[in-house]
């Protein structure tokens, strides 16, 4: 993958500065379980709590039944939502942000390029 579709970055929790790269041909699942390939230590967090996944170019994330719900935005999620660029994602008590590098302004794309954090 030569430039990332999207990126996945812990704002707050006991992963706090851990990120990942997101391709968009892969579909992520987000929990503290060894068959994750995004893991948490948070113990809030279920064994397989969500996923995200990209689909006709959409990003989007879904619950997968866990025990206290997954949040974008401060909003329960009860279905599949679609994901936009500075969404904030709440599992357990981590809150993660996501980016979309497709959305980003030109100039916001330098920026994260080079590692800088752009104002909210």
């Amino acid at each position: 993958m030569d430039q990332p579709n999207a990126f996945l970055k812990v704002l707050r929790g006991d992963d706090q500065g851990k990120g990942w790269e997101l391709d968009p041909r892969q579909v992520y699942v987000l929990g503290r379980s060894r068959s994750c390939n995004l893991r948490f230590a948070d113990g809030a967090i279920s064994g397989s709590h969500a996923r995200i996944q990209c689909r006709d170019g959409v990003w989007s994330v879904s619950d997968l039944h866990s025990s206290h719900g997954t949040h974008v935005n401060n909003q329960r999620i009860l279905a599949v939502k679609p994901l936009f660029d500075r969404d904030l994602i709440h599992i357990g008590k981590t809150l993660c942000e996501f980016r979309d590098y497709v959305q980003l302004d030109p100039s916001d794309l330098a920026e994260v390029e080079r590692g800088v954090d752009l104002p909210a």
